[in-house]
């Protein structure tokens, strides 16, 4: 993965923070891939300019005569930051490895401020990332446009993103928000440790500072009271109705699945048993339940006329399985979700030994042997919220595989990029879903953020790592093959 760093500066702190970047954020990049507009160009000193005037007012110029005059398209990703932004190098490599940089990506910290005038647009200081097919496109962009009509704002971030507003007229352009880009210095240790950016980062004692937490040496030498991320947490969703399938599942856990470690439970409009809590060592969670008004308004009070089940106006609890992507979540490392009744017949070993890095891990829908389409999953009763889902994810993922969330694995890293609040903005967004807040987790963390990887057909034990039932197979099978059923037929304990 090749980086470019593309950085706003003056001649005013050419020997302050310039330097300090130089000297310490980027002492091992290669000094060939760092380019600062300035006003007079400095070739050896990566300063590049095109004698445009040195204020506040005019840094757009810089922008302008930067893309129209350089020819550097070799890079996966260009780094747009300030002179006084401090980068974690490789948390914003290990974030950019879930995107395809020959797709259109435009990612940062998004400014709404002034969104009625302009729209959204991702903060210069904070920084921002753009990918290899969209830097090309900007590049045409200016060059085709020219100098001096290209110039839209003084304000320099707002006019690269009111060229991308353009470009995003005749192309797929994803424009993603991460509240890890910062627009000032950390305020605690939560944003120290998941920070892609800092702004405000003036001097060369916080240039140190952020050069030492990314080091670890400031966290392990200086801070031994943050609270590390445990590994991993099983979470299981229910109401009262589905609380003795829940029991059920937890049972199985404990014993069949030999997990010793935590469980959490969210309960819907209930209070969970003392006893059964305390015999298999439960953490209870409970929520506001996720408002619906707006989703329901926008559903009619007889739901899709599409509907198989009406379960888009009969089966609302299922929008609560949402909460497990709440940032409470974020103290452990890794989430494994179960729904409530689904049956463990193995160790959940060999879901732990599955790789879950940067991903949501989750069973692709349909059987094993054919994955159903989007398509299915989509109500047409209204039309035009067919036709702003082509044009915002365009007309592919209609006949695309997606995945079935009975079961799933989660890096809480993901968290960065999509969490319940985004997950529940969309549900009242896209009010088509026939399966509930399993389209919308599909719609976000598949097709916008590309998070999501199927899970194995086979456990590294050869049986068969989990299925719906038994009868989607097409030779026989007993509970004894697999390791994970929602819906097992052949476990029986009545003598025949």
């Amino acid at each position: 993965m090749k980086f470019c760093y593309i950085i706003s500066t003056c001649d005013k702190y050419i020997d302050t923070r310039v330097k300090y970047q130089m000297e310490v954020m980027f002492k091992n990049t290669n000094k060939n891939d760092i380019y600062y507009l300035t006003s007079k160009p400095n070739i050896e000193n990566r300063q590049f300019g095109w004698l445009c005037a040195d204020d506040e007012k005019n840094i757009t110029w810089k922008y302008i005569h930067f893309f129209y005059n350089m020819e550097i398209p070799h890079y996966d990703w260009y780094v747009f930051i300030d002179d006084d932004t401090f980068v974690f190098h490789e948390r914003l490599q290990n974030i950019l490895k879930s995107f395809n940089h020959l797709e259109n990506y435009y990612i940062g910290k998004e400014l709404d401020h002034i969104k009625n005038a302009f729209g959204l647009y991702m903060s210069g200081g904070a920084g921002y990332v753009i990918s290899n097919s969209l830097y090309a496109k900007l590049h045409k962009y200016v060059k085709t446009n020219g100098i001096n009509n290209c110039f839209k704002h003084w304000c320099d971030d707002l006019c690269v993103g009111l060229w991308i507003q353009e470009i995003s007229k005749d192309n797929k352009v994803f424009q993603l928000n991460n509240n890890n880009f910062h627009l000032g210095l950390h305020k605690n240790n939560t944003e120290l440790k998941d920070a892609i950016t800092f702004h405000k980062v003036e001097t060369k004692e916080q240039y140190d500072y952020y050069n030492a937490v990314y080091n670890g040496s400031y966290l392990l030498k200086f801070d031994s009271q943050v609270e590390l991320k445990s590994d991993t947490t099983f979470v299981i969703v229910t109401d009262s109705h589905y609380y003795s399938k829940a029991k059920r599942t937890i049972a199985d856990l404990r014993s069949k699945g030999n997990w010793q470690g935590d469980v959490v439970v969210i309960s819907i409009d209930f209070d969970l048993n003392t006893n059964f809590k305390d015999f298999y060592n439960i953490t209870e969670l409970q929520f506001n339940k996720i408002d619906k008004t707006n989703l329901l308004a926008n559903i009619g009070p007889d739901g899709f006329i599409d509907s198989t089940d009406k379960r888009e106006i009969n089966k609302l609890v299922q929008w609560e399985k949402l909460h497990v992507f709440d940032d409470y979540f974020r103290r452990w490392q890794r989430v494994v979700y179960l729904d409530a009744g689904l049956r463990v017949f193995d160790d959940v070993k060999y879901l732990l030994e599955l790789d879950y890095k940067n991903k949501l891990l989750a069973p692709t829908d349909g059987n094993i042997n054919e994955a159903n389409i989007f398509k299915s999953q989509i109500s047409y009763s209204k039309p035009e919220l067919i036709n702003d889902l082509i044009y915002e994810y365009g007309d592919y993922i209609l006949d695309s595989k997606h995945m079935l969330n009975c079961i799933w694995i989660y890096d809480t890293d993901i968290l960065n990029l999509c969490n319940k609040t985004q997950l529940i903005e969309a549900m009242n967004k896209y009010t088509f879903c026939k399966t509930n807040e399993m389209g919308i987790m599909n719609l976000m963390f598949h097709f916008k953020y590309k998070l999501w990887d199927s899970l194995p057909v086979k456990a590294s034990n050869n049986k068969i790592l989990f299925d719906w039932c038994e009868l989607n197979q097409k030779y026989p099978t007993t509970w004894r093959d697999y390791c994970f059923i929602k819906y097992p037929v052949s476990i029986k304990f009545e003598d025949t």
